[in-house]
Protein backbone atom coordinates (compact mmCIF):
# COMPACT_ATOMS: atom_id res chain seq x y z
CA UNK A 1 0.00 0.00 0.00
CA UNK A 2 2.60 2.43 1.04
CA UNK A 3 4.77 2.06 -2.24
CA UNK A 4 1.55 3.11 -4.51
CA UNK A 5 0.00 5.42 -2.24
CA UNK A 6 4.26 7.29 -2.26
CA UNK A 7 4.17 6.89 -6.03
CA UNK A 8 0.73 8.57 -6.14
CA UNK A 9 2.40 11.53 -4.41
CA UNK A 10 5.64 11.95 -6.58
CA UNK A 11 3.10 12.30 -9.49
CA UNK A 12 1.85 15.70 -7.97
CA UNK A 13 3.58 18.30 -10.43
CA UNK A 14 5.99 20.51 -8.93
CA UNK A 15 5.68 19.33 -5.75
CA UNK A 16 9.39 19.77 -4.95
CA UNK A 17 9.70 23.13 -6.02
CA UNK A 18 6.49 23.85 -3.83
CA UNK A 19 8.10 22.83 -1.07
CA UNK A 20 11.07 24.63 -1.43
CA UNK A 21 9.72 27.89 -1.37
CA UNK A 22 7.37 27.03 1.37
CA UNK A 23 7.54 28.31 4.94
CA UNK A 24 8.43 25.81 7.78
CA UNK A 25 4.62 26.10 9.06
CA UNK A 26 3.33 25.80 5.57
CA UNK A 27 5.18 23.20 4.95
CA UNK A 28 4.40 21.48 7.99
CA UNK A 29 0.41 22.07 7.05
CA UNK A 30 0.89 20.82 3.58
CA UNK A 31 2.90 17.57 4.52
CA UNK A 32 -0.22 16.58 6.54
CA UNK A 33 -2.51 17.09 3.81
CA UNK A 34 -0.27 14.97 1.32
CA UNK A 35 -0.58 12.35 4.43
CA UNK A 36 -4.13 13.04 4.24
CA UNK A 37 -4.46 12.16 0.53
CA UNK A 38 -2.30 9.47 0.44
CA UNK A 39 -4.55 7.53 3.08
CA UNK A 40 -7.48 8.51 0.70
CA UNK A 41 -5.71 7.37 -2.37
CA UNK A 42 -7.56 4.07 -3.99
CA UNK A 43 -3.87 2.30 -4.62
CA UNK A 44 -5.19 -1.33 -4.14
CA UNK A 45 -7.29 1.09 -2.44
CA UNK A 46 -7.52 0.41 1.37
CA UNK A 47 -8.75 -2.56 2.87
CA UNK A 48 -8.85 -3.95 -0.51
CA UNK A 49 -5.94 -5.81 -1.47
CA UNK A 50 -5.38 -7.12 -4.35
CA UNK A 51 -7.33 -10.86 -5.35
CA UNK A 52 -5.58 -13.32 -7.61
CA UNK A 53 -7.40 -16.55 -8.08
CA UNK A 54 -5.18 -19.28 -10.10
CA UNK A 55 -6.53 -22.49 -10.84
CA UNK A 56 -3.98 -25.15 -12.27
CA UNK A 57 -6.07 -27.26 -14.76
CA UNK A 58 -6.44 -31.36 -13.62
CA UNK A 59 -3.68 -31.05 -10.99
CA UNK A 60 -3.93 -33.48 -8.39
CA UNK A 61 -2.13 -32.25 -4.58
CA UNK A 62 -0.14 -35.38 -4.48
CA UNK A 63 2.05 -33.87 -6.82
CA UNK A 64 3.39 -30.92 -5.26
CA UNK A 65 6.04 -31.33 -3.39
CA UNK A 66 4.66 -28.98 -0.73
CA UNK A 67 2.21 -31.97 -0.22
CA UNK A 68 5.47 -35.01 0.32
CA UNK A 69 5.51 -35.42 -3.82
CA UNK A 70 9.51 -36.76 -4.38
CA UNK A 71 9.84 -36.92 -7.80
CA UNK A 72 10.17 -33.45 -8.65
CA UNK A 73 10.00 -30.16 -7.08
CA UNK A 74 7.44 -27.66 -7.54
CA UNK A 75 9.09 -24.64 -5.19
CA UNK A 76 7.42 -21.72 -6.58
CA UNK A 77 4.11 -22.93 -6.21
CA UNK A 78 5.17 -24.35 -2.64
CA UNK A 79 6.33 -20.99 -2.07
CA UNK A 80 2.55 -19.52 -1.29
CA UNK A 81 2.60 -21.76 1.53
CA UNK A 82 5.69 -19.39 2.84
CA UNK A 83 3.78 -17.16 5.36
CA UNK A 84 0.56 -19.08 4.16
CA UNK A 85 -1.72 -21.62 4.66
CA UNK A 86 -1.82 -25.45 2.70
CA UNK A 87 -4.74 -27.17 3.13
CA UNK A 88 -4.34 -31.04 2.93
CA UNK A 89 -7.81 -32.07 2.64
CA UNK A 90 -9.83 -30.13 -0.30
CA UNK A 91 -11.97 -32.36 -2.62
CA UNK A 92 -13.29 -31.01 -6.09
CA UNK A 93 -17.37 -31.25 -6.50
CA UNK A 94 -16.71 -32.93 -9.72
CA UNK A 95 -13.29 -34.38 -11.98
CA UNK A 96 -14.16 -32.11 -15.15
CA UNK A 97 -13.18 -29.09 -15.86
CA UNK A 98 -16.23 -26.38 -16.54
CA UNK A 99 -18.54 -27.93 -13.75
CA UNK A 100 -15.54 -27.96 -11.64
CA UNK A 101 -14.58 -24.18 -12.44
CA UNK A 102 -18.65 -23.73 -12.10
CA UNK A 103 -18.81 -25.05 -8.50
CA UNK A 104 -15.49 -22.99 -7.58
CA UNK A 105 -17.37 -19.47 -8.56
CA UNK A 106 -20.63 -19.83 -7.80
CA UNK A 107 -20.37 -21.77 -4.80
CA UNK A 108 -22.89 -24.07 -5.56
CA UNK A 109 -23.46 -27.67 -6.03
CA UNK A 110 -23.09 -29.01 -10.11
CA UNK A 111 -26.55 -30.91 -9.62
CA UNK A 112 -27.48 -27.98 -8.50
CA UNK A 113 -26.26 -25.41 -10.80
CA UNK A 114 -27.15 -27.92 -13.68
CA UNK A 115 -23.88 -27.88 -15.25
CA UNK A 116 -22.70 -31.50 -14.73
CA UNK A 117 -20.35 -31.80 -18.07
CA UNK A 118 -18.34 -29.86 -20.02
CA UNK A 119 -20.14 -27.56 -23.05
CA UNK A 120 -22.79 -27.14 -20.75
CA UNK A 121 -24.00 -23.36 -19.71
CA UNK A 122 -24.09 -21.12 -16.44
CA UNK A 123 -27.55 -20.91 -15.64
CA UNK A 124 -28.31 -17.15 -16.67
CA UNK A 125 -29.49 -16.09 -12.95
CA UNK A 126 -26.00 -17.72 -11.22
CA UNK A 127 -24.67 -15.03 -8.70
CA UNK A 128 -20.13 -15.70 -8.96
CA UNK A 129 -17.39 -14.73 -6.90
CA UNK A 130 -16.37 -12.01 -9.85
CA UNK A 131 -19.59 -10.13 -9.93
CA UNK A 132 -19.90 -9.93 -6.12
CA UNK A 133 -16.48 -8.07 -6.15
CA UNK A 134 -16.96 -5.91 -8.80
CA UNK A 135 -20.03 -4.79 -7.08
CA UNK A 136 -17.75 -4.29 -3.90
CA UNK A 137 -15.51 -1.88 -6.20
CA UNK A 138 -12.77 -4.59 -7.64
CA UNK A 139 -12.03 -4.50 -11.16
CA UNK A 140 -12.33 -7.94 -12.68
CA UNK A 141 -10.13 -10.23 -14.90
CA UNK A 142 -10.11 -13.22 -16.35
CA UNK A 143 -7.21 -15.54 -18.59
CA UNK A 144 -8.26 -18.57 -18.92
CA UNK A 145 -5.69 -21.15 -21.21
CA UNK A 146 -8.37 -23.41 -22.54
CA UNK A 147 -11.85 -23.60 -25.07
CA UNK A 148 -13.38 -25.65 -22.42
CA UNK A 149 -13.73 -22.63 -20.11
CA UNK A 150 -14.57 -19.98 -23.12
CA UNK A 151 -16.85 -17.06 -22.63
CA UNK A 152 -19.55 -18.45 -24.70
CA UNK A 153 -20.58 -20.83 -21.41
CA UNK A 154 -21.52 -18.34 -19.01
CA UNK A 155 -18.48 -18.18 -16.66
CA UNK A 156 -17.28 -14.63 -18.12
CA UNK A 157 -20.04 -13.16 -15.83
CA UNK A 158 -19.22 -10.56 -13.35
CA UNK A 159 -16.06 -10.00 -14.85
CA UNK A 160 -15.17 -6.60 -17.02
CA UNK A 161 -12.32 -8.35 -19.24
CA UNK A 162 -12.46 -12.42 -19.98
CA UNK A 163 -9.49 -12.86 -21.81
CA UNK A 164 -10.84 -16.38 -23.68
CA UNK A 165 -9.25 -15.97 -27.33
CA UNK A 166 -10.27 -19.18 -28.74
CA UNK A 167 -11.92 -19.90 -31.79
CA UNK A 168 -12.51 -23.00 -34.30
CA UNK A 169 -13.53 -22.65 -37.51
CA UNK A 170 -17.32 -24.29 -38.93
CA UNK A 171 -16.76 -27.32 -40.69
CA UNK A 172 -12.71 -27.46 -39.87
CA UNK A 173 -11.96 -30.96 -38.12
CA UNK A 174 -10.47 -30.02 -34.35
CA UNK A 175 -6.73 -30.33 -33.43
CA UNK A 176 -6.16 -30.33 -29.91
CA UNK A 177 -2.81 -29.01 -30.19
CA UNK A 178 -4.14 -25.42 -32.22
CA UNK A 179 -3.48 -22.34 -30.32
CA UNK A 180 -6.96 -21.78 -31.18
CA UNK A 181 -8.04 -24.01 -28.37
CA UNK A 182 -5.39 -23.50 -25.97
CA UNK A 183 -2.54 -22.03 -24.73
CA UNK A 184 0.71 -21.81 -22.70
CA UNK A 185 1.02 -20.90 -19.10
CA UNK A 186 3.54 -18.48 -20.35
CA UNK A 187 1.33 -16.42 -22.29
CA UNK A 188 -1.61 -16.72 -19.49
CA UNK A 189 0.67 -14.93 -17.14
CA UNK A 190 1.63 -12.53 -19.44
CA UNK A 191 -1.96 -11.35 -19.87
CA UNK A 192 -2.81 -10.97 -16.98
CA UNK A 193 0.46 -8.91 -15.85
CA UNK A 194 -0.37 -6.66 -18.22
CA UNK A 195 -4.28 -6.41 -17.08
CA UNK A 196 -2.79 -5.84 -13.26
CA UNK A 197 -0.50 -3.22 -14.94
CA UNK A 198 -2.86 -1.45 -16.46
CA UNK A 199 -5.07 -1.35 -14.03
CA UNK A 200 -2.38 -0.23 -10.78
CA UNK A 201 -4.01 1.70 -8.09
CA UNK A 202 -7.74 -0.32 -8.35
CA UNK A 203 -8.28 -3.21 -6.34
CA UNK A 204 -8.24 -5.84 -8.87
CA UNK A 205 -9.36 -9.34 -8.98
CA UNK A 206 -7.47 -11.81 -11.45
CA UNK A 207 -8.76 -15.55 -12.38
CA UNK A 208 -5.68 -17.30 -14.06
CA UNK A 209 -6.19 -20.57 -15.13
CA UNK A 210 -3.66 -23.11 -17.04
CA UNK A 211 -4.11 -25.78 -18.82
CA UNK A 212 -0.95 -27.56 -19.41
CA UNK A 213 -0.93 -30.08 -16.87
CA UNK A 214 -3.96 -31.18 -18.85
CA UNK A 215 -3.70 -33.76 -22.12
CA UNK A 216 -2.73 -33.23 -25.11
CA UNK A 217 1.06 -32.75 -23.71
CA UNK A 218 2.62 -30.23 -25.90
CA UNK A 219 6.05 -29.69 -24.48
CA UNK A 220 8.36 -31.46 -27.51
CA UNK A 221 10.17 -34.35 -25.07
CA UNK A 222 6.64 -35.41 -23.97
CA UNK A 223 3.94 -34.35 -26.43
CA UNK A 224 1.05 -36.98 -26.64
CA UNK A 225 -2.81 -37.37 -25.82
CA UNK A 226 -2.47 -40.45 -23.77
CA UNK A 227 -1.55 -38.98 -19.89
CA UNK A 228 1.56 -40.52 -18.27
CA UNK A 229 3.30 -39.93 -15.82
CA UNK A 230 6.41 -38.50 -17.43
CA UNK A 231 4.35 -36.01 -19.44
CA UNK A 232 2.31 -34.73 -16.41
CA UNK A 233 5.32 -34.06 -14.23
CA UNK A 234 7.11 -31.95 -16.51
CA UNK A 235 3.91 -30.15 -17.72
CA UNK A 236 3.54 -29.57 -13.72
CA UNK A 237 7.43 -28.05 -13.47
CA UNK A 238 6.45 -25.96 -16.72
CA UNK A 239 3.46 -24.44 -14.99
CA UNK A 240 5.66 -23.87 -11.53
CA UNK A 241 8.57 -22.27 -13.44
CA UNK A 242 5.94 -19.82 -15.10
CA UNK A 243 4.42 -19.03 -12.24
CA UNK A 244 7.59 -18.43 -10.05
CA UNK A 245 8.17 -15.70 -13.21
CA UNK A 246 4.84 -14.39 -12.29
CA UNK A 247 5.38 -14.19 -8.79
CA UNK A 248 8.73 -12.18 -8.95
CA UNK A 249 6.97 -9.60 -11.48
CA UNK A 250 4.52 -8.56 -9.34
CA UNK A 251 7.02 -8.87 -6.49
CA UNK A 252 9.24 -6.49 -8.00
CA UNK A 253 6.06 -3.74 -8.71
CA UNK A 254 5.21 -4.41 -5.56
CA UNK A 255 1.64 -6.60 -5.74
CA UNK A 256 2.92 -9.73 -4.46
CA UNK A 257 2.92 -8.77 -0.95
CA UNK A 258 0.14 -6.99 -1.08
CA UNK A 259 -2.29 -9.72 -2.52
CA UNK A 260 -4.76 -12.37 -1.28
CA UNK A 261 -3.00 -15.00 -3.86
CA UNK A 262 -5.34 -18.58 -3.59
CA UNK A 263 -3.95 -21.45 -5.80
CA UNK A 264 -6.44 -24.30 -6.32
CA UNK A 265 -6.98 -27.32 -9.02
CA UNK A 266 -10.36 -27.87 -10.37
CA UNK A 267 -9.66 -31.86 -10.17
CA UNK A 268 -6.86 -34.39 -10.43
CA UNK A 269 -5.92 -37.22 -13.20
CA UNK A 270 -6.16 -41.16 -12.33
CA UNK A 271 -2.69 -41.92 -13.94
CA UNK A 272 -3.80 -45.59 -13.72
CA UNK A 273 -5.22 -45.68 -10.17
CA UNK A 274 -8.32 -47.69 -10.12
CA UNK A 275 -7.88 -48.66 -13.71
CA UNK A 276 -8.61 -44.84 -14.53
CA UNK A 277 -6.22 -42.86 -16.97
CA UNK A 278 -7.24 -39.67 -17.07
CA UNK A 279 -10.51 -38.26 -15.27
CA UNK A 280 -14.10 -37.76 -15.57
CA UNK A 281 -15.25 -41.20 -15.10
CA UNK A 282 -14.59 -42.31 -11.22
CA UNK A 283 -14.94 -39.98 -7.90
CA UNK A 284 -11.40 -41.79 -5.91
CA UNK A 285 -8.96 -39.08 -4.63
CA UNK A 286 -6.53 -39.28 -7.21
CA UNK A 287 -8.56 -37.05 -9.43
CA UNK A 288 -10.82 -35.68 -6.40
CA UNK A 289 -8.21 -34.23 -3.61
CA UNK A 290 -6.75 -30.99 -4.95
CA UNK A 291 -4.41 -28.50 -3.51
CA UNK A 292 -5.34 -25.51 -1.82
CA UNK A 293 -2.16 -23.16 -1.26
CA UNK A 294 -3.18 -19.32 0.29
CA UNK A 295 -0.68 -16.95 1.00
CA UNK A 296 -2.16 -14.07 3.01
CA UNK A 297 -1.36 -10.33 2.35
CA UNK A 298 1.70 -9.09 4.13
CA UNK A 299 0.69 -7.49 8.40
CA UNK A 300 -2.62 -10.34 8.00
CA UNK A 301 -2.69 -11.74 11.54
CA UNK A 302 -1.04 -15.53 11.33
CA UNK A 303 -3.52 -17.70 10.32
CA UNK A 304 -1.91 -21.62 10.77
CA UNK A 305 0.45 -23.25 8.41
CA UNK A 306 -1.13 -26.64 7.63
CA UNK A 307 -5.15 -27.04 8.14
CA UNK A 308 -6.32 -30.99 8.25
CA UNK A 309 -9.90 -30.24 8.31
CA UNK A 310 -12.04 -31.67 4.87
CA UNK A 311 -13.00 -28.70 2.69
CA UNK A 312 -14.72 -28.55 -1.00
CA UNK A 313 -13.88 -26.41 -4.21
CA UNK A 314 -17.12 -24.70 -2.96
CA UNK A 315 -15.77 -23.37 -0.22
CA UNK A 316 -13.53 -21.36 -1.62
CA UNK A 317 -15.64 -18.53 -2.71
CA UNK A 318 -17.01 -17.94 0.87
CA UNK A 319 -13.54 -17.96 2.20
CA UNK A 320 -11.99 -15.27 -0.40
CA UNK A 321 -15.21 -13.04 0.86
CA UNK A 322 -14.89 -13.88 4.63
CA UNK A 323 -11.21 -12.83 4.26
CA UNK A 324 -12.17 -9.32 2.73
CA UNK A 325 -15.38 -9.16 4.98
CA UNK A 326 -17.70 -9.25 2.40
CA UNK A 327 -20.99 -11.14 2.67
CA UNK A 328 -21.22 -13.90 0.81
CA UNK A 329 -24.66 -13.96 -1.15
CA UNK A 330 -27.61 -16.33 -0.10
CA UNK A 331 -27.00 -18.50 -3.41
CA UNK A 332 -23.54 -19.86 -1.83
CA UNK A 333 -23.81 -23.18 -0.45
CA UNK A 334 -20.47 -23.20 0.73
CA UNK A 335 -18.70 -22.20 3.99
CA UNK A 336 -15.58 -20.15 4.81
CA UNK A 337 -12.38 -22.27 5.54
CA UNK A 338 -10.99 -19.65 7.81
CA UNK A 339 -10.87 -20.58 12.00
CA UNK A 340 -14.35 -21.07 13.00
CA UNK A 341 -15.90 -23.34 10.61
CA UNK A 342 -16.07 -26.52 11.22
CA UNK A 343 -18.19 -29.70 10.80
CA UNK A 344 -18.78 -29.70 7.01
CA UNK A 345 -19.52 -32.40 4.76
CA UNK A 346 -17.84 -32.87 1.56
CA UNK A 347 -20.26 -33.92 -1.41
CA UNK A 348 -18.42 -35.24 -4.95
CA UNK A 349 -20.56 -36.48 -7.70
CA UNK A 350 -20.03 -37.74 -11.74
CA UNK A 351 -22.56 -38.36 -14.10
CA UNK A 352 -20.37 -38.62 -16.73
CA UNK A 353 -20.29 -42.26 -17.35
CA UNK A 354 -24.48 -42.41 -16.56
CA UNK A 355 -24.67 -40.03 -19.20
CA UNK A 356 -22.46 -41.05 -21.84
CA UNK A 357 -22.78 -44.74 -21.33
CA UNK A 358 -25.59 -45.41 -19.87
CA UNK A 359 -23.90 -46.81 -16.37
CA UNK A 360 -25.17 -45.65 -13.10
CA UNK A 361 -24.29 -42.44 -11.92
CA UNK A 362 -21.97 -41.62 -9.04
CA UNK A 363 -22.23 -39.24 -5.69
CA UNK A 364 -19.92 -39.64 -2.78
CA UNK A 365 -19.80 -37.79 1.19
CA UNK A 366 -17.29 -37.31 3.38
CA UNK A 367 -17.32 -36.50 6.78
CA UNK A 368 -15.06 -36.76 9.37
CA UNK A 369 -12.05 -39.53 8.15
CA UNK A 370 -14.90 -41.92 6.54
CA UNK A 371 -15.79 -41.34 2.05
CA UNK A 372 -19.14 -43.27 1.61
CA UNK A 373 -19.69 -43.44 -2.55
CA UNK A 374 -22.83 -44.63 -3.80
CA UNK A 375 -22.92 -47.05 -6.51
CA UNK A 376 -24.92 -50.75 -7.44
CA UNK A 377 -21.88 -51.74 -5.48
CA UNK A 378 -21.11 -49.06 -2.89
CA UNK A 379 -18.41 -48.57 -1.36
CA UNK A 380 -16.63 -47.31 2.39
CA UNK A 381 -13.18 -45.76 2.56
CA UNK A 382 -11.19 -44.00 6.06
CA UNK A 383 -8.99 -41.58 4.19
CA UNK A 384 -6.92 -41.14 7.22
CA UNK A 385 -6.10 -45.25 7.20
CA UNK A 386 -6.39 -45.35 3.45
CA UNK A 387 -6.24 -42.34 1.20
CA UNK A 388 -5.71 -44.83 -2.51
CA UNK A 389 -8.63 -46.29 -0.83
CA UNK A 390 -7.75 -49.73 -1.62
CA UNK A 391 -9.80 -51.46 1.20
CA UNK A 392 -13.67 -50.95 0.93
CA UNK A 393 -15.06 -50.91 4.62
CA UNK A 394 -19.06 -50.99 3.60
CA UNK A 395 -19.22 -54.62 5.36
CA UNK A 396 -17.67 -53.62 8.25
CA UNK A 397 -18.53 -50.23 9.08
CA UNK A 398 -22.22 -50.80 7.74
CA UNK A 399 -23.99 -48.20 10.12
CA UNK A 400 -21.42 -46.04 9.10
CA UNK A 401 -22.13 -46.49 5.72
CA UNK A 402 -26.09 -45.97 6.10
CA UNK A 403 -25.50 -42.87 8.12
CA UNK A 404 -23.26 -41.92 5.34
CA UNK A 405 -26.07 -42.46 2.86
CA UNK A 406 -28.82 -40.94 4.50
CA UNK A 407 -27.02 -37.55 4.53
CA UNK A 408 -26.60 -37.73 0.86
CA UNK A 409 -29.71 -38.45 0.52
CA UNK A 410 -30.88 -35.33 2.59
CA UNK A 411 -28.46 -33.35 0.52
CA UNK A 412 -29.18 -34.17 -2.79
CA UNK A 413 -33.03 -33.11 -1.79
CA UNK A 414 -32.52 -29.97 0.07
CA UNK A 415 -30.73 -28.68 -2.99
CA UNK A 416 -32.71 -30.56 -5.78
CA UNK A 417 -33.52 -27.55 -8.55
CA UNK A 418 -36.57 -27.86 -11.00
CA UNK A 419 -35.70 -30.09 -13.34
CA UNK A 420 -34.90 -29.11 -16.57
CA UNK A 421 -37.47 -29.28 -19.44
CA UNK A 422 -35.13 -30.79 -21.95
CA UNK A 423 -31.16 -32.06 -21.77
CA UNK A 424 -28.95 -29.04 -23.25
CA UNK A 425 -27.78 -29.85 -27.15
CA UNK A 426 -24.21 -29.80 -27.95
CA UNK A 427 -23.34 -28.66 -31.19
CA UNK A 428 -21.51 -30.83 -33.51
CA UNK A 429 -18.30 -28.39 -33.87
CA UNK A 430 -18.05 -28.32 -29.58
CA UNK A 431 -18.70 -31.97 -29.79
CA UNK A 432 -15.56 -32.75 -31.75
CA UNK A 433 -13.12 -30.43 -29.98
CA UNK A 434 -13.99 -32.58 -26.87
CA UNK A 435 -13.40 -35.54 -28.33
CA UNK A 436 -10.33 -34.08 -29.59
CA UNK A 437 -9.32 -33.54 -25.43
CA UNK A 438 -10.55 -36.70 -24.73
CA UNK A 439 -14.28 -36.11 -23.79
CA UNK A 440 -17.06 -37.32 -25.18
CA UNK A 441 -20.13 -34.83 -24.51
CA UNK A 442 -23.94 -33.73 -25.95
CA UNK A 443 -24.65 -37.65 -26.73
CA UNK A 444 -27.12 -38.61 -23.73
CA UNK A 445 -28.17 -42.40 -24.42
CA UNK A 446 -31.82 -43.51 -23.19
CA UNK A 447 -31.57 -44.83 -19.28
CA UNK A 448 -30.94 -48.59 -19.04
CA UNK A 449 -33.14 -50.90 -17.22
CA UNK A 450 -30.29 -51.72 -14.53
CA UNK A 451 -27.50 -49.21 -15.56
CA UNK A 452 -23.93 -50.92 -14.90
CA UNK A 453 -22.00 -50.00 -11.77
CA UNK A 454 -19.35 -48.05 -13.81
CA UNK A 455 -16.26 -50.27 -11.72
CA UNK A 456 -17.49 -52.92 -14.07
CA UNK A 457 -16.98 -50.98 -17.15
CA UNK A 458 -13.94 -49.49 -16.88
CA UNK A 459 -11.74 -51.33 -19.35
CA UNK A 460 -14.86 -50.65 -21.90
CA UNK A 461 -14.01 -47.02 -21.11
CA UNK A 462 -10.09 -47.00 -21.04
CA UNK A 463 -10.32 -49.06 -24.75
CA UNK A 464 -12.69 -45.85 -25.91
CA UNK A 465 -10.39 -43.38 -24.95
CA UNK A 466 -7.74 -45.52 -26.53
CA UNK A 467 -9.90 -45.50 -29.84
CA UNK A 468 -10.73 -41.96 -29.73
CA UNK A 469 -6.74 -40.89 -29.63
CA UNK A 470 -6.07 -43.09 -32.34
CA UNK A 471 -8.87 -41.47 -33.91
CA UNK A 472 -7.82 -37.62 -33.24
CA UNK A 473 -4.30 -38.34 -33.88
CA UNK A 474 -5.10 -39.62 -37.33
CA UNK A 475 -4.50 -42.81 -37.17
CA UNK A 476 -8.00 -44.21 -39.08
CA UNK A 477 -7.22 -47.97 -39.31
CA UNK A 478 -6.22 -48.66 -35.69
CA UNK A 479 -8.94 -46.91 -34.68
CA UNK A 480 -11.01 -48.98 -36.59
CA UNK A 481 -9.65 -52.06 -34.85
CA UNK A 482 -9.84 -50.94 -31.18
CA UNK A 483 -13.58 -49.17 -31.65
CA UNK A 484 -14.53 -52.30 -33.66
CA UNK A 485 -13.26 -54.44 -30.33
CA UNK A 486 -15.44 -51.89 -28.30
CA UNK A 487 -19.00 -51.90 -30.10
CA UNK A 488 -18.25 -55.97 -30.51
CA UNK A 489 -18.47 -55.90 -26.85
CA UNK A 490 -20.95 -53.77 -26.10
CA UNK A 491 -23.21 -53.06 -29.20
CA UNK A 492 -25.10 -49.81 -26.90
CA UNK A 493 -22.17 -48.37 -26.39
CA UNK A 494 -23.30 -45.75 -28.64
CA UNK A 495 -20.51 -42.96 -28.77
CA UNK A 496 -17.74 -45.90 -29.65
CA UNK A 497 -20.39 -46.76 -32.59
CA UNK A 498 -20.58 -43.25 -33.50
CA UNK A 499 -16.68 -42.60 -33.22
CA UNK A 500 -15.72 -46.24 -34.95
CA UNK A 501 -17.88 -44.25 -38.00
CA UNK A 502 -15.97 -41.50 -37.94
CA UNK A 503 -13.01 -43.11 -38.61
CA UNK A 504 -14.25 -44.89 -41.29
CA UNK A 505 -15.69 -41.61 -42.76
CA UNK A 506 -11.89 -40.00 -42.41
CA UNK A 507 -10.64 -42.95 -43.97
CA UNK A 508 -12.71 -42.77 -46.77
CA UNK A 509 -15.64 -45.41 -46.46
CA UNK A 510 -18.65 -42.59 -46.27
CA UNK A 511 -21.36 -45.52 -46.98
CA UNK A 512 -19.66 -47.54 -43.77
CA UNK A 513 -19.97 -44.21 -41.33
CA UNK A 514 -23.33 -44.29 -42.25
CA UNK A 515 -24.31 -47.74 -41.75
CA UNK A 516 -22.91 -47.49 -38.48
CA UNK A 517 -24.93 -44.07 -37.65
CA UNK A 518 -28.31 -46.08 -38.94
CA UNK A 519 -27.30 -48.50 -36.28
CA UNK A 520 -27.11 -46.36 -33.26
CA UNK A 521 -30.36 -44.45 -34.54
CA UNK A 522 -32.39 -47.68 -34.27
CA UNK A 523 -30.67 -48.58 -30.90
CA UNK A 524 -31.56 -44.64 -29.61
CA UNK A 525 -33.70 -42.99 -32.25
CA UNK A 526 -32.94 -39.94 -29.95
CA UNK A 527 -29.11 -40.12 -30.11
CA UNK A 528 -28.34 -36.67 -31.46
CA UNK A 529 -24.63 -37.16 -32.24
CA UNK A 530 -25.67 -40.15 -34.72
CA UNK A 531 -28.46 -37.81 -36.53
CA UNK A 532 -26.33 -34.83 -36.70
CA UNK A 533 -23.22 -37.26 -38.18
CA UNK A 534 -25.16 -38.43 -40.84
CA UNK A 535 -27.16 -35.02 -41.78
CA UNK A 536 -23.42 -33.82 -42.03
CA UNK A 537 -22.66 -37.32 -44.43
CA UNK A 538 -25.59 -36.63 -46.53
CA UNK A 539 -24.33 -33.47 -47.45
CA UNK A 540 -21.19 -34.96 -48.86
CA UNK A 541 -22.82 -38.40 -50.33
CA UNK A 542 -26.31 -37.25 -50.96
CA UNK A 543 -27.43 -40.60 -52.91
CA UNK A 544 -26.64 -42.75 -50.54
CA UNK A 545 -29.72 -44.93 -49.00
CA UNK A 546 -29.18 -43.64 -45.83
CA UNK A 547 -29.84 -40.67 -47.11
CA UNK A 548 -32.92 -40.91 -49.32
CA UNK A 549 -36.08 -38.69 -48.46
CA UNK A 550 -34.30 -36.95 -45.55
CA UNK A 551 -34.69 -33.15 -45.64
CA UNK A 552 -31.34 -31.83 -45.93
CA UNK A 553 -31.04 -28.50 -43.08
Amino acid sequence: MIDNRLSGMVRLPGISAMFALLTPRILRRQAALLMLLACACPAGAAGKPPVILISIDTLRADHLSAYGYARIRTPNIDSLGDKGTIYLRIDTQVPLTLPSHTVLMTSTYPFANHVEANAESLPPDAVTLASVLRANGYRTGAFVGSIILDRRYGLDKGFENYDSPFQTAPGQLANPYSTRVRRDAALVTRAARQWIEENRGEPVFAFLHFYDVHTPYTLPQVAGLTPSLAGYDAELEHVDQALGRFRDALAHDGVWDQALVVLVADHGESLGDHGETSHGYFIYESTMHVPLIIHWPVGTAPYPERVGEPGGLIDVAPTILDFLHIAAPRSFAGASLLPGHTGRTIYGESVYAQETFGCAALHSLQAGPYKYIDAPRAELYDLARDPGERANLLAAHPAEARSLKSRLDELLARYAPAPLQSAPQIPPGTRELLGSLGYTAGGRQAPRRQPADPKDKIAEQEAYESGLTLLYTGQYDKAIVALQGVVTQDARNLPALCALGEAHLRSGNIARALALWQQALERDPNYHPAAESIAAACRLAPSAPQCQGRKQP
